[in-house]
């Protein structure tokens, strides 16, 4: 017989609820998804942060991103579904962002890294 102690029983609780709480971080609850209105009101001519690096989309259309290693800066259009989608001057790399309520704050769908990330505004 296998004697657990209760040290090694809590470990194993938080591992389990730590990657359930991660595994929840994949999906998105679709009433939580930000209207095309709301993510101007709450995105357009604001800065945010991921939490590495600052946007800022401007209402011309313009927008620019940077961080310590990387910038970037080009265009972008806001699809009547909320969706956002840049296209970045010189090399045209495209990239969309869903936005969703996230409890008090914000996070968003990237679709290059098929990843959310959190959206905090600054």
């Amino acid at each position: 017989m296998t004697i657990i102690s209760l040290n090694a029983l809590r470990a194993v609780a938080i591992v389990a609820g730590i990657t359930g709480v991660a595994a929840c971080q994949t999906t998105a609850n679709e009433s939580d998804r930000l209207s095309a209105d709301q993510v101007r009101a709450t995105f357009i001519d604001r800065e945010w942060t991921q939490g590495t690096g600052t946007f800022i989309f401007s209402g011309n259309g313009n927008y620019s991103y940077s961080d310590p290693s990387f910038s970037a800066e080009g265009t972008y259009q806001i699809a009547d579904d909320g969706e956002l989608c840049t296209e970045n001057t010189g090399n045209g790399r495209r990239t969309c962002y869903t936005f969703y309520r996230d409890g008090e704050g914000y996070r968003y769908w990237h679709d290059r890294s098929g990843k959310f990330w959190p959206a905090r505004l600054k």
